[in-house]
């Protein structure tokens, strides 16, 4: 639809005899992507048209040497917003006249979120005879000099206001794409700005997996949508584990990669925060003032009850004051089994392990190690998140196990049935057993090949054989 709704601006350009010697200028500030499911699109050419007659009629009033822009924003639940930009600027009473005019035109309104256009006159093919300030810079700004707690806030919004344009691409598929239409559905039922069970939406659900193998390679709306999903619920780390790994697989034209990059430069934004107020709390734990620390630690989960770091560093404080006041012996992990439960469910791929017992735990122990050995060189993306799915699906991690086994099943020819086969276990681990039956293997004897390789390599690793020593 991006190039449908280009060409339309075109064709009402041409219409309204626009030229090379034409002083008007057209700017979608919005995400063009979306437009086919988010505005009705006779509405939108007929009221830019008639805003783009009254710009060029102020515009022509004024001086030869003034430059005019006019940006309305279409709202969901509003009519739409009109600002007024002007260089040099105008008086307050010729703006508000303006104003006036300009909103008797009918823009209509979206059908998701906001989506915001720029009419310039004079002001140059990209506007530089005049600065304006886009609502995304302005959202930008807001997400960026808000604390922690407000940026939780706002991200879980966002997610929940930006899930139904997904839904709505999904929902309106080709009904030869049962999967993602039914898929699409079932969550275009839910309110996610309420609380909804991602697990079993996603992971147990054989609808999402159907849907993520009927798209084509390089279109990942499927699993960013499970990354909406994740951060509407206040599941940032996990989201992100997600969100970092996908752009190897996206296409740069589609839909989701667009929402993709977004996601990437709020949970990067966020993440930093979250790392400089922890870092806090660390120089006290490092000047042995525990209990300052701990409080620390507190206070941001208070803010983002599901950071696994602050968990973990609220339990190393709290092990520390328990050894030197003599209450805790070093070697006792008995209050990192508590911990530890909590760590895992908000962020099952943390890397960090304490204590180990078994060959088996100190097999695991140094598998959550690795991942942080992984992706330091670029040659070896591909390689890199094949071991990083091997990685999940020893720690039992089986969805993004699965998701990545499956990427690499489409892109890594030397690998792709060794991670088919490998996502198919995993799948089968989650309770969706019968997508393998689109492809033809001895499923039983692959498994058991599995189980044995991942047995060998675990008894056969160092790490388990010097616990077992």
């Amino acid at each position: 639809m991006k190039t449908t709704l280009i060409c339309l601006l075109m064709l009402l350009v041409g219409l309204t005899g626009f030229s090379q010697d034409s002083k008007l200028t057209v700017a979608i500030l919005g995400d063009q992507t979306i437009a086919e499911v988010n505005i009705d699109t006779d509405k939108f050419m007929a009221g830019i048209k008639a805003l783009m007659d009254k710009v060029e009629e102020e515009g022509s009033a004024l001086p030869e040497s003034y430059r005019l822009a006019v940006m309305v924003t279409l709202h969901k639940d509003a009519d739409a917003d009109f600002e007024v930009y002007s260089k040099p600027m105008l008086d307050t009473d010729k703006v508000s006249a303006m104003l006036k005019k300009f909103r008797t035109v009918k823009m209509g309104r979206t059908k998701f979120i906001d989506f915001p256009v720029a009419i310039g006159f004079n002001v140059g093919e990209n506007f530089e005879g005049i600065e304006i300030v886009s609502p995304h810079d302005k959202i930008v700004k807001e997400y960026e000099e808000a604390d922690l707690a407000q940026k939780v806030l706002l991200n879980k919004q966002w997610a929940a206001e930006n899930l139904p344009v997904l839904i709505a691409f999904e929902s309106s598929v080709e009904d030869k794409f049962k999967g993602v239409k039914d898929f699409g559905v079932e969550l275009s039922k839910l309110d996610f700005s309420k609380k909804q069970n991602i697990k079993s939406l996603t992971d147990n659900n054989h609808n999402y997996w159907r849907a993520t193998m009927e798209m084509s390679s390089g279109n990942l709306i499927i699993p960013v949508t499970k990354i909406l999903m994740l951060m509407s619920q206040g599941e940032f780390d996990y989201a992100y584990k997600f969100a970092e790994i996908l752009p190897v697989f996206s296409e740069n034209t589609a839909t989701a990669t667009v929402y993709l990059r977004e996601i990437n430069q709020r949970l990067g934004i966020f993440d930093d925060q979250l790392q400089q107020e922890i870092g806090k709390g660390i120089v006290l734990h490092d000047k042995g003032s525990y209990d300052d620390a701990i409080a620390v630690y507190k206070a941001i989960l208070s803010q983002y009850p599901n950071s696994a770091w602050t968990m973990y560093e609220v339990y190393f404080s709290e092990n520390a004051k328990g050894v030197k006041e003599g209450k805790v012996k070093l070697e006792d992990r008995a209050e990192w089994d508590k911990a530890k439960i909590a760590i895992y469910a908000a962020n099952p791929l943390y890397n960090m392990d304490v204590r180990a017992n078994t060959g088996k735990e100190a097999y695991l122990l140094y598998r959550r190690f690795e991942m942080s050995t992984l992706f330091k060189n670029k040659d070896e993306r591909l390689k890199d998140v094949f071991e990083y799915a091997d990685i999940a699906m020893d720690l039992g991690v089986y969805d993004f196990a699965a998701q990545l086994f499956w990427l690499t099943a489409n892109y890594d020819k030397d690998a792709s049935e060794k991670s088919l086969l490998r996502c198919m276990y995993c799948l089968e681990k989650l309770g969706i057993k019968n997508l393998k039956d689109n492809f033809n293997y001895d499923y039983q004897e692959a498994f058991m090949t599995i189980e044995k390789e991942k047995e060998d390599e675990m008894k056969n690793s160092q790490a388990y054989q010097e616990m077992k020593d």
